[in-house]
């Protein structure tokens, strides 16, 4: 047999393992979408339904007690949701992460409608939580379902982090920005096959909603005037250094506040009713520290606000956002930290007039605001960028929210700030499910773990590799690209290699996590994401 012949059955067996991963990338896409626009629509919904009785009825008590009888009710309700699925707690980033890290498994059956009903609920009461985040976890749970579906185990990584990128997609109108988070966040880095899964269903959700709500803008800022170059030391380098300092203060206050919340009520009933009854409160007096903050930023674009309304806003939308995550209700803080940026772009803006910088270019300092609070807390800087581009609509602005988020990141950095989700992720246990004991055959079954080889390895080839791999682990192959090479003991390992480590279902766990530190560079930077 010629060496072409036997190369055929391998090379076909890859193309049709290609042809179904991106055919079930596109099905969760689009499935992605739909629930991420109805999820949308229904806090969209919720809120103006909030926004209307308060209108009318705002001096009249017996509507004001039903309004709050109702809010305890839906405390209630969400409490107990949350208690029958802890996973659809807080934000969902790092529930998929652990999820990606096998820490925990999902049950898409029970956790997206409870995910999907939770947030509504929440955003509903006025609490300062964001939809993105909630967004990103009900895109994996649509990948997990299409997967369990189509009886494919087997692409269960493409398919959650298909859904993921879809999720974000499809809340933000940013697919670029989607799919850089998956590998900036989600991934330390991925394969081709990966990375084309995500732009399938990236796109597809983008055009659902498209389809749903529009292409517009969620955020009504127009830049018309580029930043000059002449503004970008002092603009960029206040606006980069105050939200370097504040994404490190709400990275720290945000685990804090959360401990302080769980010593308090011990995630009893009274803490979840009480947020309830505590953004009620909200909506009536400080209604734009409310929800996510898509109509606050709208506002701000505006400049209508005084220096010292920016200020009280700044910290009430603050501690506001911390207090709301931290009741453990389902919303994320994707929205709030772009909402505090712009507080913070705004309040920029107003102090350069004391300082004779020239005018005109508020939403200019908006945007950099937002992208330089979100890459202080998550650290992604590029996503950070990408998806502030993608808002405005013109990479002519790119330079300066790339400048601004590299100098947001590093002075968190110098702080010694963890990225936010790095820090959520050190919270969740492992689930009963994966602890290290066999309980079927089906959990004793072979699984293969993806590693990725980073630059500056200890391990240059895989002899030194599968020496030092723990046992039970298995090197079963080296995925360079889109070939699947065979662990020959002299095989060279390159950077950006993913080592294919075979290890029984049951220990998968456990032993991913200590395998992702052998592929880490020796002097792998302390911030640095792992591959999940």
């Amino acid at each position: 047999m010629s060496s072409h012949e036997s190369r055929t059955p391998a090379n076909a067996r890859k193309q049709r393992t290609r042809i179904e991963i991106y055919s079930l990338s596109l099905l969760t896409g689009i499935l992605a979408g739909l629930v991420v626009v109805a999820y949308r629509f229904a806090i969209s919904a919720a809120e103006e339904s909030r926004s209307s009785f308060l209108q009318l009825h705002r001096t009249s008590l017996p509507h004001l007690a039903a309004f709050f009888l109702l809010l305890a009710g839906a405390g209630a309700v969400t409490f107990l949701m949350t208690r029958a699925r802890p996973l659809i707690k807080g934000s969902g980033i790092p529930q998929v992460k652990a999820f990606l890290l096998r820490r925990v498994n999902f049950d898409w059956k029970r956790e997206l409608p409870f995910k999907f009903s939770g947030g509504v609920l929440a955003l509903g009461a006025g609490l300062s939580l964001g939809r993105e985040g909630p967004s990103i976890q009900l895109g994996s749970l649509t990948g997990k379902a299409v997967e369990e579906i189509a009886h494919k185990p087997e692409y269960q990584r493409y398919l959650i982090t298909a859904g993921a990128a879809a999720g974000i997609s499809a809340a933000f109108n940013a697919p670029l920005a989607a799919v850089l988070f998956c590998v900036e966040e989600l991934h330390r880095n991925i394969s081709p096959v990966m990375l084309t899964s995500a732009l399938i269903a990236s796109f597809s959700a983008n055009l659902i909603m498209w389809i749903f709500a529009g292409n517009t803008p969620i955020f009504g800022i127009e830049l018309i005037n580029v930043l000059p170059i002449n503004l970008y030391v002092p603009a960029i380098l206040a606006i980069g250094i105050s939200t370097g300092i504040l994404g490190a203060l709400f990275n720290h206050g945000l685990i804090r506040t959360g401990e302080w919340f769980k010593k308090l009520f011990h995630q009893h009933l009274p803490g979840m009713m009480l947020a309830f009854l505590v953004g009620g409160l909200v909506c009536i007096l400080l209604p734009e520290i409310t929800g996510g903050g898509n109509s606050l930023i709208n506002q701000l674009n505006l400049n209508s606000f005084t220096f010292l309304t920016l200020i009280i806003l700044l910290a009430a939308k603050f501690v506001f956002t911390l207090f709301s995550y931290a009741s453990g209700a389902p919303g994320g803080i994707f929205l709030p930290m772009l909402a505090l940026g712009a507080l913070i772009g705004s309040i920029a803006n107003r102090a350069f007039v004391f300082f004779n910088l020239p005018d005109g270019y508020l939403p200019n300092y908006l945007l950099l605001g937002m992208a330089g609070f979100f890459v202080a807390v998550v650290r992604a800087p590029i996503t950070g960028a990408v998806l502030i581009t993608e808002m405005a609509g013109s990479f002519s602005h790119f330079p300066a929210f790339i400048f601004v988020s590299v100098l947001a990141s590093l002075t968190a950095s110098i702080l010694k700030t963890p990225p936010i989700y790095d820090m959520l992720l050190a919270k969740i246990p492992a689930s009963s499910q994966n602890k290290a004991n066999i309980h079927s055959a089906e959990e004793a079954e072979p699984v293969v773990l993806h590693i990725p080889l980073q630059e500056g390895c200890l391990y240059t080839d895989c002899a030194g590799l599968s020496a030092h791999l723990p046992a039970p682990a298995l090197l079963s192959g080296i995925l360079r690209g889109e070939n699947e090479l065979f662990p020959e003991p002299g095989l060279e390992i390159y950077a950006g290699d993913i080592a294919l480590i075979l290890v029984p279902r049951y220990r998968a766990h456990q032993l991913k996590e200590s395998l992702l530190e052998l592929g880490k560079s020796a002097a792998v930077c302390p911030d640095s994401n792992e591959e999940t």
